[in-house]
This record gives C-alpha cells, structure tokens and sequence, in this order.
C-alpha cells in the first residue's frame, strides 16, 4: 500500500457521479472512487471526518484561549520565552 500526502486545505468536497461511477472528490487533485464502498466502511468514514472536525475545533479554541490570555497580560504575541546561553568569544 503506498501512502502520500495531500492537502487541500479550503478546496471543494463534494461528490461525483461519472459513468455509473460514484467518486468523493478532495479539491483538484484527488478523486476516491467510492462506487462499490460497503455502508460500514462509509460510516466509518463520516466518523473519521466527525472527529477530524473535532479535533480542528479544539485546535481553534485552545488558540482563542492562548490569545485571549495574551490580550489580558497586554501582550500581542503567545510564544515560549528564550533564555540565551553564553555565548563563545
């Protein structure tokens, strides 16, 4: 099984019927042909697309904290602080 990576970011998701075939199309560059797709295997796939969708609101909200944090302290950026070592002569 080969694995590679796409991201599409905003792009389209939608479906796609061509021939009799039924494809789930992610953006310009892929086209998953999901014709002969059990309902168990579609299930799971609307699962892992709940909990991708999950997984993003968290990463939103935990950046609204961090930023409304900031904003309170009177500070415009959220970053770990650096302490520098010696430095060599």
């Amino acid at each position: 099984m080969t694995t590679f990576n796409l991201s599409w970011g905003d792009r389209p998701i939608a479906l796609e019927t061509v021939d009799g075939r039924t494809f789930l199309r992610l953006g310009s560059n892929l086209r998953v042909d999901v014709t002969d797709a059990s309902l168990d295997q579609l299930d799971r796939l609307a699962d892992v697309a709940a909990d991708l969708a999950d997984m993003q609101r968290d990463r939103y909200r935990a950046a609204e904290v961090a930023d409304e944090v900031a904003a309170k302290d009177g500070h415009r950026f959220v970053g770990v602080p650096i302490q520098r070592g010696p430095v060599a002569a």
